[in-house]
Formats: structure tokens, sequence, C-alpha cells
């Protein structure tokens, strides 16, 4: 199935697997999504078992946690995560020294130390002319953030402007500093007839009255400046030039006087113009003394009195605190004002308007382009924002990438805009094609070849923020099988080891080939049918396979047709290769030759039937990878084991056996015994098995017709199996009387032959006269038909050819045409790796070499009708 031999591994929340290698001894890495650590190991190998090694990981958050506040600041962010970041702002009157975010990192810890706040300080405020200067501090320094310095004049000096002054957070003075201006009396009023001495008119200051000619002063002769600007009583007055009449009162400046007459009980009254405050009597009458009653009048002008200074402001001019006079504000640079700036004195003592309020000068959001970001949350006078496209996009060239907040409160430009990056079509290659479909920009995009065809390197284009794929452009090669090898003593043509090129062997006389005699480079880098050799017809054993560079060979057995060999290594270096090697029907050997690997590590215990491969894998370390050979299974231990420090290997030593199933119920084995010397063909038929125990009852059908009942225990380790005879029937007692012997049984062991797909039993038979046997299972183990029904009739030429080989041979060419006539499809595919022959059904027949009688035409594959499919195990 498209599952593989492992299925689907289970799924990681919130990570993804990467491989899609599901088969036997595929491998798959387990990754965590951005923002997660894996806990567990990352690698998982698909085992023999069916099943995946290790258990499934977990993805945990990154997390660093809450990083705390700056003294005299805040953190701003919810997230704490992986890559979440978070800003530190400072309190209203401090700045920030440090960094100004941090980030979570993948080792748990802020990218950046937590930052200070440190408090903001103004500078020297001045002094003031004419005044005193008093500071109250607030904070470590002189002049640290709300600290107000405060003026108070000098006598004789009057302020202008608000008094106090306070540190803003912004390090700046909330306001100008105020003025100390010299107090002036107005001109003193000249009564009519009198003249005055002195023109000083500042506090201090004395003036003195005297009248013109015969007349005479009445009230005060001298006038003193005052600290309020006043002058200090009242204003004189001329007596008059005739006794019975009072002096000329005079009319005060900015005044109306109504009544010209001075004669005794004469009445004259006073008033002012608007904006002026009569001082003395309103109204006055003619004495006989020649006095006027009451106080002289005088207007004095109404005073607003002292508007202050808005804040964020400074006086720009002014002419006065009194009516009729006005004052103008300026605004300092990045603030501004909705209102008038300018306020009159009126008549009624008060500032028109009201104090003019300077805001900070604010453009507002300028707003973030799509697709983009916006860099800048000040949004001021005089300050900058910048924007920035998102990864995959380009900004508009004829717009900024900065604004600035000018002084009519709008920024001099508008937010730019972020177009997606495309790149164009990739570049197409001969003999393949594009994988992928999006070209945006941070997409990626594979090659595929065409079948037969493999890339000349592994390449992935990303599309790049200039518009332009990224990488190198593959090609499509022929895909390479590699050089296939000469039988020793044999010939070869070929004509390339590419797709599609063919190889054929033949052997010098009188060696004979076994194997395919053409092979096929086909589209998965593999060639069809076998390996071929050339086999002497006389010989009946293997050549010696050689010993591994420091390493030994235990060839106790021999090297006859299903004899085993044991490899091993000296102390300091590991088997890597196959551990045992079976001497093949073919008279080659099964597996790999094996290589001794200097390593620090122990040799583990060495398991029969099993290859061993060394990998470096991430997380894991110097791991070794078992496979059991083909036709057996891993029935206990580990598939791999990985080095640990100590120089020990983790998991348990594997165990590979022959599936129990070989002997199912009805399962058929057909072949022959020697009896005298010569062979005798024999079917054996099981008639029952018992998995748990393993027990095994069959029936064994001589050429002659003589049924033995047998039965025994299959020991699936070592893959042995004793059936000893408990009932014999038949037809001739002659036929019947040789196997009346006490203890007759088949002593043999089951090997799996690679070159036919099959099993094998065989072994020697207790008995006199009888010596070795040889049965090949009929059907492979994932049939489902019940094989009872076949009949026992043999080929006779078949038969007779068996009798002319050496003994195993016959059970590769008794069942020849057998075997070709019920050829059928594996069900099952089989990957082996280097070593392993792939073959297909009839390779091992292509050449009727034992059987003179038959015509090649009846048995060879035509040159054009060859076949690419692998043959499987089922295992």
């Amino acid at each position: 199935s498209s599952a593989g031999h492992c299925g689907t591994p289970e799924p990681i929340v919130n990570g993804q697997i990467n491989g899609e290698n599901y088969n036997y001894r595929g491998s798959v890495v387990y990754q965590c999504n951005p923002g997660f650590r894996l806990i567990g190991v990352s690698v998982r190998i698909c085992e023999q078992d069916h099943r995946w090694s290790g258990r499934t990981p977990v993805c945990v958050p990154i997390t660093c946690g809450h990083p705390g506040n700056p003294t005299f600041g805040m953190t701003q962010g919810t997230q704490f995560n992986l890559n979440d970041a978070v800003r530190f702002v400072c309190n209203t009157g401090y700045v920030l020294q440090g960094a100004v975010k941090s980030a979570c990192q993948a080792n748990g810890q802020w990218s950046n130390a937590l930052p200070r706040c440190k408090i903001v300080n103004c500078t020297e405020p001045g002094h003031v002319e004419n005044s005193i200067r008093q500071i109250l501090p607030s904070g470590p320094h002189r002049y640290s953030f709300q600290t107000t310095v405060s003026y108070r004049c000098n006598p004789g000096y009057y302020l202008l402007g608000t008094s106090s002054i306070s540190c803003q957070g912004d390090g700046t003075w909330d306001r100008s500093l105020p003025k100390c201006l010299l107090v002036l009396c107005d001109r003193p009023s000249m009564p009519p007839y009198a003249q005055i001495s002195g023109d000083r008119r500042t506090v201090g200051s004395v003036i003195r009255y005297s009248c013109i000619g015969q007349r005479t002063i009445v009230g005060n002769t001298t006038r003193m400046c005052q600290l309020d600007g006043q002058w200090s009583g009242s204003p004189p007055h001329c007596s008059g030039d005739a006794a019975g009449l009072c002096g000329d009162p005079g009319t005060p400046v900015h005044g109306i006087r109504l009544g010209e007459e001075f004669t005794v009980g004469a009445a004259v009254r006073f008033s002012c113009e608007p904006g002026y405050l009569l001082k003395g009597s309103p109204e006055r009458t003619c004495l006989a003394n020649g006095s006027w009653l009451g106080t002289q009048a005088e207007c004095h002008v109404i005073s607003c009195g002292n508007p202050g200074t808005p804040r964020n402001a400074q006086i720009l001019n002014h002419d006065g605190l009194t009516f009729s006079r006005s004052i103008t504000y300026a605004c300092r640079e990045g603030y501004y004002s909705t209102g008038l700036l300018t306020r009159h004195c009126t008549v009624n003592g008060s500032w028109t308007g009201n104090m003019p309020e300077c805001s900070v000068i604010n453009c507002g959001d300028p707003g973030v382009p799509a697709n983009g970001l916006r860099l800048g949350n000040d949004f001021i006078y005089n300050l900058t924002v910048s924007f920035q496209c998102s990864p995959g996009f380009t900004m508009d060239a004829d717009r900024a990438s900065t604004l600035i907040c000018t002084k009519d409160r709008t920024w001099n430009g508008t937010k730019p805009h972020c177009k997606a990056i495309v790149c164009g079509p990739p570049p197409i290659i001969p003999n393949g094609q594009v994988v992928g479909t999006d070209f945006t920009w941070g997409s990626s995009i594979s090659y595929s070849c065409n079948q037969g065809y493999q890339l000349s390197l592994p390449t992935v284009l990303t599309c790049q923020g200039n518009g332009n794929w990224s990488g190198e452009k593959p090609q499509c090669f022929p895909v390479f099988c590699g050089d296939p090898g000469m039988p020793a003593q044999g010939r070869r043509e070929d004509r390339g080891f590419t797709y599609l090129s063919s190889v054929s062997f033949s052997c010098y006389s009188p060696l004979i080939l076994v194997g395919s005699t053409r092979r096929y480079c086909q589209y998965d880098g593999t060639w069809s049918g076998t390996q071929p050799s050339c086999i002497d017809p006389t010989h009946t054993t293997c050549g010696d396979p050689g010993t591994p560079l420091f390493g030994n060979q235990n060839n106790s057995q021999g090297f006859q047709i299903s004899s085993t060999v044991f490899f091993s290594c000296r102390k300091g270096y590991l088997l890597q290769g196959s551990i045992t090697r079976t001497c093949l029907p073919n008279l080659t050997w099964s597996g790999f030759q094996p290589e001794c690997i200097a390593h620090h590590c122990s040799q583990p215990e060495l398991q029969a039937q099993s290859d061993v491969r060394a990998i470096e894998l991430p997380s894991l370390g110097y791991t070794l990878i078992y496979t059991c050979q083909p036709g057996f299974y891993l029935a206990g231990g580990s598939e791999h084991r990985t080095c640990r420090s100590d120089g020990s290997w983790t998991g348990k030593p594997p165990l590979c056996a022959v599936p129990a199933g070989v002997f199912s119920k009805n399962s058929l084995w057909r072949g022959s015994y020697e009896y005298l010397g010569k062979k005798q063909p024999a079917m054996l038929s099981i008639t029952a098995f018992e998995p748990f125990s393993n027990r095994v009852n069959a029936t064994l059908i001589d050429h002659s017709g003589v049924e033995l009942k047998l039965a025994g225990i299959y020991k699936k380790e070592e893959a042995q199996l004793l059936l000893q005879v408990h009932q014999i029937r038949g037809p001739v007692e002659i036929f019947v009387n040789k196997f009346k012997i006490d203890n007759w049984a088949l002593e043999g062991h089951v090997s799996y032959i690679s070159s036919s797909n099959s099993f094998v039993y065989q072994g020697f038979v207790r008995g006199k006269g009888f010596s070795q046997f040889g049965l090949q299972r009929l059907e492979s183990l994932d049939s489902s038909k019940d094989n009872t029904g076949y009949n026992f009739a043999s080929n006779s030429s078949s038969v007779a050819a068996a009798i002319l080989v050496p003994f195993i041979a016959m059970i590769i060419a008794g069942f020849a045409l057998y075997l070709y006539k019920h050829r059928r499809r594996p069900k099952v595919p089989f990957n082996g790796y280097v070593g392993h022959e792939n073959t297909n059904g009839r390779a091992t027949f292509e050449n009727p070499m034992y059987d003179r009688n038959i015509q090649p035409t009846d048995i060879m594959a035509s040159e054009t009708e060859f076949t690419v499919s692998t043959v499987c195990t089922a295992v």
C-alpha cells in the first residue's frame, strides 16, 4: 500500500514531520514549529515489525516569562513566548537608558536586559534682572523634572508674565521667564498758574509745585512717586487773584469739569473719560476763605493687572497693562494655539478673551500601509515616521519611505503602497518539469525528472525579494545503474550502464551460466534479473568468500550448498555488512562481504542472518541499523542500536528468524532425497501446524507411492526441523521395506533462496542407504490457496535432468517448467539495498542448463520482453 511498511507516523502537535519514506528502514525527522522546542528523540526509524522506533516527541512552547517593569517605567506587551517582543516605556519625566525593546529567544532568555529610567533634567533657566530667584527642587538634581523656579521683583519693579516656571517631562521649562519692569508714575497733572520742578518719575522721586506771581499754593507742595506707581497725596492748586474768589482748580488730564464760576459758594463737578477712575472729590464748593472744599480730582488710568504667560509660550510684545494697552503671545516651537494670541485691556479692567493655550503640534496617525509596517508612534512636530513593506512586498518608488510632521500640523507626504513581489516563470529543463505553482516571494519550487531520468542535483529554487529565483538550475540525466559486474570466467557485452541499456553475459566453456543472460538498466536505477555466475557443472560447493581485513571467518560448516559462514572483527573494529553468508544453489554466496571498521565502541553481539550498516543520526549519534536477510524477519531485539559514551550499546541484539508460518497447514514442499547414490523424487505435504508449540505434522509421498506420516517440532530461532516417522503405508512391500528402520527421520534446516524467491528445507535423512534431501516450498507465504490437490506426477524430463546434475541443483531444475508455467506477479515490493540482488520471477530459469531436452524457446524470455518488477518476499 502507499502508506509503506510502517504506515503514517503519529503526527506532532505544533510541529511537522520531515521525510516521506515510510518503507522498511526509512526514517522521519520530527521538527517543531517556530516558538516550540522538541522534547524527546527527533528521529524515528521504520522497523521490521511495522512499527516506528521510539515514541512520538512533543513540542512545548518556548517561553521567557514576564521580564519585569523598569523602575519609574513599565513594560508593554502581554505575550512572552518565543519571538514575542515587549517594549519598555518610562513614566513622564523620565528618559530611557538601554534597550527600547526585548525579544524572547530560543534559549528562554530575553534578548535585552531591563533598561533604566533616568529622571529628566532641565537646563539652567537663567536669572531675571531686578529680581530674586527661589528654587523648589524635586528630584536628585538641581533642575530635575517638576522642579519649580519662582521670581520676585525687587522694590521699584513690577512683574510681567508668570512668576514661577516648572521643569516639564520633555526637559523644557513650561514657560518663558517673566520680566521685572521699572515702576514709573504717570506725568503729574499741572494745575493752572502752577509750575513743577523735578522730572523723574521713578519710585521715590519727588516733585515740587509753585505758583506764578502773587498766587500761593493751596494743598501739597511736594508729592512722591510711590511703589504702586501713584503720586502721594493729591495735586494742589493756586489761589485766586482777588479776595472772594477761589483759584482755578484746573481740569484733570483725561477728565471733564462742569462749572466755570470760582466765586464763594460756586460749585464745580469732575468726571473721567472711559478707562479712567476718579481719585479725589467729584464735586467741590468755593469756601469763603478762598479754598475749595474736598481734595483735587485726578483721573487714574484703569489697570488690568499682570495677565501672566501661558504654558509653552512667550510674550512677543506688550505696551503696558492699562486701559487700551495690549499684549501679544507666541507659542514656542512645536506648539500651536487655536485661540487668539493677543489680549487687550478693557474699560472694565479685564483682559479680553481667555489665556491662550499652546498645544503640542500633532499631525495625527498617518496610517499603516497594507502589507507593511510603520516604525515610530510619536506623531508630533519635527518627528519622523518611516515605513517598511512586509517580506514579499516592495514599496512604490514615487512615495517617500519617511514622513516628517510639519509646523502646519500635516505630514509632508502620504504613506507609501506595498506591492507583492512575484517572480517570473522558473527556467524549464529538458526531460523534466517544474514542481510548484506559487511564484510569489519566499515560495519555493523544485524539479522532477521524467521516468528513467534523475536530477543532477537536489534543487529548490526560491523567489527572492529582488524578483529573481535563487539557486542553480538542475539537469535531468538518464538514470545510471552502475557497473553490473562481470562473472568470473565469463564475458560481457554492454552498451553503457544508463537507463534502457542492456548487458549480456556468457561463460567460457565448460562453465555454464546461472542467473540472467541479459540484464536491463531499469528506471529505478537497478538492473533487471539476477547477477549471473559461471559455475562448473561438476562442482558442488561455493568458493571461499574471503576474510575481511582485520577480521575472521568461521567456516566450520564448509562451503557446500546451504552451509553458512560467520564473520567477526578484531577488537577495536566493528563489523559492517552481512554477518553470515550462505552458499546458494547457484554456488554464489548470499548477502555481501562485510568490512571491519575501526571504532571506539565495543563490538555488539553478532547475530546470524542479519546485515548491519552504520549511520550518524542527528540527536542520536553513531547508530548501527540491522536488517534481517531475505526470508528472515526480526523476531526479537532492537533494529537499531546507538553507541553510548561509555562504549556500550542501547537496545538488545536483534534476532532474525525464518517465519514460523513457513510450515503452514496445506503447504507443499517438492524435491528429492538420495538413496544408494540416486536421486528419488518426493513431496512433503504439511497436514497440521500448531503455532504456539510449533509442532509440525506432515506426510511424505515417495515417487513409488509410499506414504510416511511424520511429526516434529520446528525450532524457528535456528530454523531447524527434525521430522520423525510414526506410520508407513505403501502399495508394494519392496518399496516400503527401505523405510522400515528405527528412527527414520528427516533432519534439516530452512533457508531462503533469493534467486528463486522460495524457501528450501534441506539436510540429511536418517536411515541406512540414505544421504541428503532437499525440498522446495511451492507457494509463497502469502498464498491463500489450498494446495492439497496438486498432481504428484513429475515432469519426466526435469527429473531426468535432476539426476544428471549435482544434488541441490536438482531442486531448481526439477521444477523449472513447473515454476515457469505457474509463475505469477509478486504481491509485495521488496526494497533491498546494495548487496541483495533483486530478481524477477523467472530469472533463475532463463538458461535451461540442466535439461538438454527442453527447447530454449520454451523458457527464455525474449530480449524485448524483460520484466522490471522486483520480487517480493512475504516477510
